[in-house]
Formats: C-alpha cells, structure tokens, sequence
C-alpha cells in the first residue's frame, strides 16, 4: 500500500493514511506539510514496521529527533529534502541496518558529526547536497564501508582531509563540486580504488599535485572545469583507459607540458575551452586515439597548425569560436579526416583561400558566423566554396561583410562577384597650365611634372 500526503495539517494524517492502510503501508511520502516536528508523524509508523520508504519534501520541519524512526527495521530509503533542519543529531539513524539510501539534499544543514551514520553499514547511496555544511568531522564517513555515491555537492566545505574518506573502499561516484576548496590534500584518493566519477568542478583549486589520482583503471568521469589552475603537471592523466570524459574548462591555463596525456583509449570528450591557451605542444592530443569531441574554445590562439591535432584521426567535433584566430591554410586541418563538425565563429577571421577545407572530406556543419570578414577581391575563392557549399554552413546568424564599408553588414552569400572588389589608386597627374602663366613659372612647373609618370612627360614635351 501507498500513502502520499500533499499539503495538509498533521492531524489529518493518522485519518488519511493509518484509518485506511493500518497493516500493510510501504510507502510513506509528505508533501508540503506544516508541521514542527518529524517525530510527531514517525510515531504513527509503529502501527507498520514494514514500511520501506519514507519522504519528506518542502515540509517546513526545523528538526529530527532521535528516536523518529524507531521500530522501521525494513526501511530501505529516507528523503527529507527542502525542509528548514539545520542539523542532524547523532542516534537519529540508530538501528536502520538495512537502510540503502538516504537523501538529506536542499536543507539548511551546517555541519555533520562524527558517529551520525555509524548504524549504516549496508547504505549505499548518501545525497547531503545543497545544503550549507562547512565542516565535517573526522569520522563521519568511517563506518560506511559500502557506500558506492556520496554527493556533497553546492556546499560551504573550503577544506577535506585525507582521512575524512578513507574507509569508503567501495565509493564509486564522488561529487564535491561547487564547494570552497581551494586544494586538494595528498592521498586524499589513494583509498578509494573502484572510483568511476570524480566532480571536483566549480571549486577555487589552483593546483593538482602529480600522482593524485592513483586508481586509474576504472575511472571513466573527471570534472575538474571552473577551478583557478594555471597550470597542469607532466604526465598528470596518464595511465587512464577507461576515461570517456575530461573537463579542463574556466580555468586559468596559459600552456600545456609537452606529456600531458597517454594510454587513455576511451576517452571521447575533452573540454579545455576558456582558458589562456597561446599555443599547444605538437602531439600533445596525440595519445586520445578514439577522441571525438575537442573544445578549444575562448583561448587565445592567434594561429592554430597542424601540429595541434596530431594522431586526432577519430576527431568528430572541433571547437575553436572566440579563440582570436586571424588566419588559416588547408594543412592545418590535414590530420583530422573524421571531422564533421568545426565551430570557427567569433575569431578575427577576414578572409579564407578557397581550398582551406579541403582536407576535411567528412566535413557537414561549418559555424563561421561573428567574424570581422573583408569582402573584397581576396575574398573571391572563398565566396565561391561558400556558393557551392551552402548546405554545410549552419551558422545561426549569416556572414556579414565588415569591410569595405558600402557592404557593411551585408550577407556575404547574398554579394555577387562584381561587389567583391579591390580598389586600386590612380597615378596623380598635374593639370596642364594656360598661357596666362609666365613663361618662367611654366619652366619650372614642367620640369617637376616630368618626374610623376610618363605619360605627363609626354604631355610637357607636346605642350613645349
């Protein structure tokens, strides 16, 4: 039997749920309830202790108390999220042993104390996010043993020891994004051996020590974008074969070492867009043999070679827009065979030669819209492939002419080749001089026209 509760007074409660359902409830859910205490409504529940999941979502409970779920030996699941508790006091999960999961998320929790889930030892899932916790004891986590996802997402936390997690042998997913750390303590991974996610995102870690992931193989998420990291060390993501996805993004990076990755076959995302990348060491990508998306985008590039996508034969996907990009030739893309897709979009791009794609046979969707383009003369050859490839170009704005400024703003696929024009500035020539001129000013005057062009000083010789 299910009992769900949606915004009603407490006394309501007994009637609704335990009139009708007094032996056989499973499910307890409590919506939008105005009550102050948990432990008023979990003493019904004695009536079914073989109810397995409990929810209370946006109710405005300021506390649990110990005791609000004694007599529950079957419970498998407990959500209280969106409420007013700010803290949880340790026994109030007492003799839950077959607990799995537990979702304290979107509360006003401030802290975590040691033993408050020592009585967990089968939970499996534990969601604190979003939340305001700024500091956990050491301890808290040390009797849970199989825990497989700890969320600690959207808190307070500026710091975590390397003890703090050291007995999760069994954890698996990892979220400590969007928190305050500003480091990362060594070792802080080295006991946690079957890790498939790591979220670090949205902190403020300005360095990663070498060797600070340690158990590689099974590792297959790494988010460590919108941190402060200037830079990466050596040889930092080798040894990963089962990594998909890597995020490097809003960072502060200004250079790549020269062995950055290496034995990472499975990666298929990599993000390194927005940073203050000048330049890229040849072959740095060259490992990622199975890469198929690159974000590269919001860098400062200027030039982009060939060297960049070395060994990128699977590359699909290729991000270069707002990377001040101001030239390109056809053998910068001559490694990327696969590619499909390439965003080129707001650089500083003025005009293209006409063959500049051509190494890219796969190539379908083309971004090249908010470039500063020069719709002269030069740009002929490329205004042609635009012509006879309008199919590939998908940009959601077309491309405007900025220059000259008679096309100002114009559509560059709408010109014609009598518009794409390269002005050319005629020789000056002196005016021929009337007899009113003294014959001695005459003389004098002709003799500097000579110098200009042959044709004026063919003209003096004539008028002498």
């Amino acid at each position: 039997c299910l009992c769900y509760v949606f915004s009603i007074f407490t006394s309501l409660l007994h009637l609704l749920c335990f009139y009708y359902f007094p032996f056989c409830l499973h499910y307890l859910g409590i919506d939008n309830m105005i009550i102050n205490l948990v432990y008023q409504i979990i003493m019904f529940l004695s009536k079914n202790p073989q109810i397995k999941k409990i929810e209370f979502l946006g109710t405005s409970t300021h506390s649990v108390e110990v005791g609000a779920f004694e007599g529950l030996p079957d419970i498998t699941t407990i959500e209280i999220s969106g409420t007013d508790v700010t803290s949880l006091p340790v026994g109030v999960f007492k003799d839950l042993n077959n607990l799995q999961k537990l979702v304290l998320k979107s509360n006003k929790i401030h802290s975590l104390e040691n033993g408050l889930f020592d009585d967990l030892k089968n939970l499996q899932e534990l969601y604190l996010h979003m939340n305001e916790i700024s500091s956990i004891e050491e301890g808290t986590f040390d009797n849970l043993e199989n825990l497989l996802i700890l969320h600690l997402a959207k808190n307070s936390l500026r710091s975590v020891s390397t003890s703090l997690f050291s007995n999760l042998k069994s954890l698996k997913l990892f979220r400590l994004y969007e928190n305050q750390l500003t480091a990362l303590p060594d070792g802080i991974f080295d006991n946690l051996p079957v890790l498939e996610e790591i979220a670090l995102q949205g902190n403020k870690i300005s360095f990663l020590q070498p060797n600070l992931f340690p158990h590689k193989s099974k590792l297959k998420k790494l988010y460590l974008d919108n941190n402060l990291l200037t830079e990466l060390q050596p040889d930092l993501f080798v040894g990963f074969p089962s990594l998909k996805i890597l995020t490097l993004h809003n960072n502060q990076l200004t250079s790549l070492p020269n062995v950055l990755f290496g034995e990472m076959g499975s990666i298929a995302e990599l993000s390194l867009s927005h940073n203050n990348l000048t330049h890229l060491p040849t072959g740095v990508f060259s490992p990622l043999k199975k890469l198929k998306k690159l974000d590269l985008s919001s860098n400062q590039f200027s030039i982009i070679s060939a060297d960049f996508f070395e060994g990128l034969e699977k590359l699909t996907d290729l991000n270069l827009i707002d990377s001040n990009i101001e030239s390109l030739k056809q053998e910068d893309f001559k490694e990327l065979k696969s590619l499909s897709t390439l965003r080129l979009g707001n650089n500083k791009l003025q005009s293209l030669p006409g063959d500049v794609f051509d190494t890219l046979p796969k190539l379908s969707k083309l971004y090249l819209d908010k470039n500063p383009w020069n719709c002269d003369c030069n740009l002929l050859p490329f205004y042609e492939w635009m012509k006879n490839n309008k199919h590939k170009i998908k940009s959601k704005t077309p491309e405007v002419c900025e220059f000259p400024k008679n096309l100002l703003n114009q559509s560059i696929i709408s010109l014609t080749e009598e518009q794409l024009i390269c002005l050319t500035t005629s020789p000056t020539t002196t005016p021929l001089l009337t007899s009113t001129v003294p014959m001695t000013t005459l003389h004098t005057t002709t003799a500097s026209t000579t110098k200009l062009t042959s044709t004026t000083a063919a003209r003096t010789t004539h008028n002498r």
